[in-house]
């Protein structure tokens, strides 16, 4: 006897929470959270995540590594309504896609702290999706409104993610490897969910402390492959040689670990044993789906077609990020 629309919404809502379950920094964060130095541990904590990473990261310091709450600051930025009951870390919610003075804040303060840590601090730096939209740090000469012009212009274009990170990096005082340079020399350590296809560091949140593999020469390519029209400014800070970012070997960091607390394929790893434990084939394409949305839906919606026509007991299953080529009023952005 099959299910009723009613049983097969709770079966598919069940696997909604098992994918998130395996993603939950409650869950995955812990064991990857370094001891603290000798002196503080100031948390920098950015995306939709950071309100959650905070809080398990309080409950870790303060709670089973007994940390004094004078030792322990930071900061955490979390898209609107994202927030999280944090004890000491200060938590801020901002605007995401499109970033507001909120991630200005709070982008300003994460520097702040970083500047101000010593040889002896740990600078934990914990980041996932949607950082690069809630840390806004524009680079000297351009303003905050230029910089939201940007990612406007980039949302509407059809811009990968990995084309708007390029540019972002390259537009900001906080990312591509400079929150690194700000730290230095006090250790850091970086721990991210990964929402990206290949869970390349460098694209999380786009790369605050780790090296920056694209180039100012990418950023300028990118503008005219999709013939961007964007503020003055903005091209005069394109075409600035003190705007490159750090690259590997820059002794910003030396000494640096990142870490992967999840990644999507965790969850779809999770949540493949979720579905043939309920009795059904599951039919996975994998965590790196990429490519227009509106294509990528259809070509599932086929695929799901043939299953049923086949007679099947599956479920179909896929991660990755996609991306909307704006035709109308709507917001754009990978979606």
């Amino acid at each position: 006897m099959g299910m009723t629309d009613g049983t097969l919404r709770a079966f598919l809502a069940a696997l909604f929470r098992t994918a998130v379950d395996a993603a939950h920094p409650a869950s995955c964060l812990p064991p990857l959270l370094p001891p603290p130095e000798k002196g503080r541990v100031i948390l920098l904590a950015a995306g939709k995540a950071a309100g959650s990473m905070a809080e398990t990261a309080e409950n870790f310091y303060l709670d089973q590594m007994r940390l004094a709450p004078d030792r322990l600051s930071g900061v955490a930025v979390a898209r609107h309504g994202y927030g999280r009951p944090t004890r000491v870390v200060r938590m801020i919610e901002a605007g995401h896609p499109v970033p507001d003075a909120a991630g200005l804040e709070a982008a300003q303060k994460a520097l702040d702290l970083a500047d101000g840590a010593g040889p002896d601090d740990l600078v934990l730096v914990l980041m996932s999706g949607g950082a690069s939209a809630n840390w806004i740090a524009p680079a000297d000469g351009v303003s905050f409104a230029d910089k939201q012009a940007v990612t406007r212009a980039l949302l509407r274009s059809g811009a990968h993610i990995g084309e708007i990170n390029t540019l972002r990096k390259h537009l900001s005082r906080i990312k591509g490897g400079r929150l690194a340079r700000r730290a230095h020399p006090a250790r850091l350590a970086t721990i991210a969910i990964s929402d990206v296809p290949g869970d390349d560091p460098s694209a999380i949140g786009s790369g605050p402390t780790v090296p920056d593999p694209t180039t100012l020469a990418d950023a300028r390519a990118i503008v005219a492959k999709f013939k961007l029209d964007l503020p003055e400014t903005v091209i005069r800070a394109l075409n600035d040689t003190a705007n490159e970012s750090p690259k590997l070997g820059d002794a910003a960091f030396a000494g640096t670990t990142f870490a992967l607390a999840a990644r999507p394929a965790d969850s779809l790893r999770a949540v493949e044993q979720a579905v043939r434990d309920g009795g059904y084939e599951c039919i996975s394409l994998g965590p790196n789906v990429e490519g227009e949305a509106r294509e990528v839906a259809a070509a599932h919606a086929a695929m799901a077609r043939d299953l049923r026509a086949q007679g099947r007991r599956a479920v179909l299953i896929s991660g990755g990020e996609l991306t909307v080529t704006m035709r109308g009023q709507g917001r754009g952005g990978p979606n």
